[in-house]
């Protein structure tokens, strides 16, 4: 599971990169769900079509207004049969702005090799968290990091 779980993760870096989010489907099942909340950017999405749409209009009024964009999952835990978990970890810069980043608590439920549910959980009470939150309303006012 954790094979395709980078596969998933190198899929979706990639649709960061060149807009291919077609080729997302491959890893998620018909009725997959996603779920962001501790944010105001909160959501529930239901539906292959549906969470492929939000992470594009995401990444596209997001992740793609910075200059540099990083990625990477800490502390990746597997729990057989299907679960993979992590701290999900973003590092953003964009001109002479001080840096961005910030984490989330991330869970991937498998099915066979396809993601059934996703979600990311966002701490307001964690410093991290809590400054990324004070530098988007400092800073990015320009930005929608929304999926809905």
């Amino acid at each position: 599971m954790i094979e395709r779980w980078r596969e998933w993760i190198a899929a979706f870096d990639a649709c960061c990169d060149d807009d291919g989010w077609d080729r997302l489907a491959a890893f998620l099942a018909e009725g997959v769900r996603y779920t962001v909340s501790g944010t105001s950017f909160a959501c529930a999405l239901s539906g292959r079509d549906a969470v492929i749409a939000g992470f594009a209009k995401s990444v596209r009024g997001f992740d793609k207004r910075f200059d540099e964009r990083h990625w990477f999952g800490v502390g990746v835990r597997v729990y057989p049969p299907h679960i993979v978990t992590a701290r999900s970890m973003g590092v953003y810069r964009h001109g002479d702005l001080p840096p961005l980043h910030f984490s989330a608590q991330s869970q991937w439920q498998f099915r066979d090799t396809l993601i059934h549910a996703m979600s990311d959980v966002y701490d307001p009470e964690e410093a991290d968290v809590a400054a990324a939150l004070q530098w988007l309303v400092d800073h990015g006012q320009d930005l929608d990091p929304s999926y809905a």
